[in-house]
């Protein structure tokens, strides 16, 4: 298995690179994520790497962070979802954005990828939201601290009620973390959202 490759980045675009190591240019998928995070062209990279093997060609796909190439994999265990699916679904979304919108079950956030329809969505959140609630995967950042079932709902219904108010992801994220990082972990659903409008 390939698990890193790096070199002078010769040729980019927003789903594919190529990489000069010592001579040899190793052609890569990469997400637009990845993409946006890569240097200039003819500067020195370092990406993170997963090796696809089929019958007819072998694929690379390149990751700047541990999290996207996890979530990478977490994908490609679902039935239905390969390799080129799954780098398209990190284009259309970060991975904190995708790790959020399958704990609060937002089908609709997924659906807006191109590919993703509603039963792709339905297997990705079914098959993934206790894997990433439960952090059971590593190096994928956990959205909140990890709670029990029952309050991980009260936190998860504080956040979209936020939402609803009209507030950022990142505000409401941020607002409600600090919440439960300073007060008890029994407070209402209620209580929550009002503390956390004191944060934002």
């Amino acid at each position: 298995m390939i698990e890193q490759i790096q070199g002078k980045l010769i040729k980019k675009s927003p789903t594919y690179c190529v990489v000069d190591c010592h001579g040899v240019g190793l052609g890569v998928f990469i997400s637009l994520n990845t993409y946006e995070s890569l240097n200039d062209k003819n500067e020195e990279i370092a990406l993170l790497t997963y090796l696809h093997v089929r019958e007819d060609a072998l694929q690379l796909f390149g990751f700047t962070t541990d999290d996207e190439r996890n979530i990478f994999r977490m994908l490609m265990s679902i039935s239905g979802i390969g390799p080129k699916l799954a780098i398209t679904i990190l284009s259309g979304l970060s991975v904190q954005e995708l790790v959020e919108a399958i704990a609060i079950e937002d089908f609709m956030q997924l659906t807006q990828i191109p590919g993703v329809g509603k039963k792709t969505a339905q297997r990705v959140v079914l098959e993934l939201k206790e894997k990433v609630a439960a952090g059971l995967e590593p190096g994928i950042s956990k959205e909140f601290p990890k709670l029990p079932s029952r309050e991980g709902d009260k936190v998860n219904e504080a956040f979209l009620a936020l939402l609803a108010l009209g507030y950022k992801q990142q505000d409401a994220r941020k607002a409600i973390h600090k919440v439960i990082q300073n007060n008890s972990a029994d407070l209402s659903v209620e209580e929550l959202v009002k503390t956390a409008l004191k944060e934002v």
